[in-house]
């Protein structure tokens, strides 16, 4: 399996927290099904800003974007996401 960061871009806030409880459940569902390795939330909640980061692991992109097309918080049109392949680095 691959790893793949999967980030997230802000449209609305006040969508984004309506859906916020239904969002945190699916992530917590793709993390005990072992597809979620780690994340990282950032605090900038303006429109357009980079809202997370979430690395996971799949076979594809299109496996992963498959997945987080069913984000509630996707589905409701408060985040959109793009899914990019990920490589560990040499420090």
């Amino acid at each position: 399996m691959k790893l793949f960061g999967v980030i997230y871009t802000m449209l609305d806030i006040e969508l984004s927290n309506m859906k916020r409880p239904e969002h945190i459940a699916f992530l917590q569902r793709l993390r005990e099904q072992g597809r979620i390795e780690t994340g990282w939330k950032f605090p900038h909640y303006e429109r357009g800003a980079i809202q997370g980061t979430i690395i996971c692991r799949g076979e594809s992109s299109q496996e992963v974007a498959s997945w987080f097309m069913e984000d509630p918080v996707v589905l409701a049109g408060a985040r959109t996401f793009e899914v990019r392949e990920a490589l560990p680095m040499s420090i």
